[in-house]
């Protein structure tokens, strides 16, 4: 990592080490521009990052990319990431709910055997599966679908309550963080298109791994990462209509840029935005959904296969509840001395996020239920507890049309960030590359300081 100084120079300055902001760097260094990714923690990823439990690579909850996703397949590929470096889900998922087990598909085939589908909601499912197949993921997000419910959508189109309760609630609840299914119906068909299009994968060291190869390319590129880089203000000049001439950190220190790109979270782009451009920052008052994610470590693995078990029962949609059950080790290379590695995760209601120690005895209850033979006080240990306040934010109709893009009232000010685009990877590596390419023409208006030297 470079080192600090009093002062810096740099043609663009990306504030945050997340997806977003790591894709921005590596772009803009690409093209030779000077550029500098500054992050406020000591590790790169942002929520991407990876933790390690008894030994293993573990996600900081449960996550998966699809390789359908367009702009993350380019990047996977750009930064080295080879095919048999991502270990796919097996296709569908096992669900039990209020009749028990049962395993669904992806495809409408696939579907023919699940309890949870009447033969009409199969024909409903592949007339919808053929539908968005026809059209560009643009088309799925920005389509008039959007201005209803995912909910009201899937009536609309008359699954029946069956289905709804018994797939697409337990599915799609954890997906989007949202068990009300209060999503706009323009991204659920496009989260559907994506898994009809490829596979639900992780890579074998975790998600951690693309930023941490994102980040290794960005500066064999040229570029600069630093770590410990708090940025409490993009600064202007006076005088100068409000252009940004850079970035202070909490320490004071000044790194100056022609352009600044602020690919943080956003309650800290909001507060970096505020006297800048108020309106984008008030457009960042998105409303947060979290997740809490008790990861295990198991002596004895409770299931084998490459799937997620998603919790169908019905019940109260509030209260303490495990949503969806992943033993992650399954996924990974094997290493027999050490214990596999099970998340189990919960979906705020409306109410908030539940006590872990609660959620760890529903945990308990839900698996004697699902395998009364298993041991678990036994052969499972609760090794970490991982809370994410704003795993993503929620897009009831109407929230993606508001987002702000990337340009700024400032010219020389730009965003990025899965919360200009829509709440996903997809989102955050795309809305990387979009800013880099406006910030890259910013630069080259100015004139730029010539070719990077080694």
């Amino acid at each position: 990592m470079t080192p600090h100084d009093a002062q810096d120079r740099f043609e663009c300055v990306v504030v945050g080490g997340g997806l977003s902001g790591l894709v921005a760097g590596l772009r803009l260094a690409e093209k030779g521009v000077r550029v500098a990714v500054l992050e406020a923690s000591g590790e790169l990823g942002g929520r991407a990052r990876t933790i390690e439990v008894a030994g293993r690579p573990v996600d900081r909850g449960f996550q998966s990319l699809f390789t359908a996703y367009p702009a993350t397949r380019r990047l996977i590929r750009d930064v080295g990431i080879r095919d048999d470096d991502l270990s796919p889900f097996d296709r569908g998922s096992v669900v039990y709910g209020d009749d028990g087990w049962s395993r669904m598909g992806t495809s409408p085939r696939g579907a023919l055997g699940f309890a949870g589908f009447t033969t009409g909601d199969v024909v409903r499912l592949g007339r919808l599966g053929a539908e968005i197949a026809a059209l560009s993921a643009e088309r799925v997000l920005w389509g008039d679908e959007r201005e209803m419910t995912m909910l009201a959508y899937l009536q609309a189109r008359g699954f029946s309550e069956r289905a709804i309760e018994g797939f697409f609630r337990p599915l799609f609840g954890v997906i989007t963080a949202d068990r009300s299914l209060g999503s706009d119906a323009g991204y659920f068909r496009f989260l559907m298109q994506m898994l009809l299009r490829g596979r639900a994968v992780i890579p074998v060291e975790g998600h951690g791994m693309i930023a941490r190869w994102t980040g290794a390319a960005l500066q064999q590129a040229g570029g600069a990462v630093r770590l410990g880089s708090t940025v409490v203000e993009v600064f202007t000049e006076p005088g100068d209509r409000g252009r940004a001439r850079g970035v202070r950190l909490d320490g004071g220190q000044v790194v100056n840029a022609d352009c600044v790109v602020l690919a943080t979270e956003a309650p800290t782009t909001r507060r970096l935005l505020a006297d800048l451009d108020r309106q984008s920052a008030r457009a960042l008052d998105l409303v947060p959904r979290g997740v809490t994610t008790l990861v295990y470590a198991l002596t004895r693995p409770l299931y084998s296969g490459r799937t997620i078990i998603l919790n169908g029962a019905r019940g109260p949609s509030v209260g303490v509840r495990i949503d969806l059950v992943c033993q992650e080790s399954n996924l990974l290379p094997r290493a027999e001395a050490l214990p596999d590695v099970l998340l189990a995760t919960s979906v705020d209601g409306p109410e908030g996020a539940s006590d872990p120690d609660d959620l760890a005895g529903a945990m308990e209850a839900m698996i004697s239920r699902w395998s009364p033979r298993f041991p678990w006080r036994s052969h499972a240990r609760l090794a970490e507890v991982v809370r994410h306040e704003d795993a993503q934010f929620a897009v009831p109709p109407g929230v993606r049309d508001d987002l702000p893009g990337p340009a700024t009232a400032q010219e020389n000010v730009l965003l990025a960030g899965d919360q200009t685009m829509h709440p996903s990877i997809e989102g955050a590596v795309a809305s990387g590359e979009r800013a880099a390419a406006l910030a890259s023409a910013v630069v080259a208006r100015q004139g730029g300081m010539g070719p990077m030297t080694p």
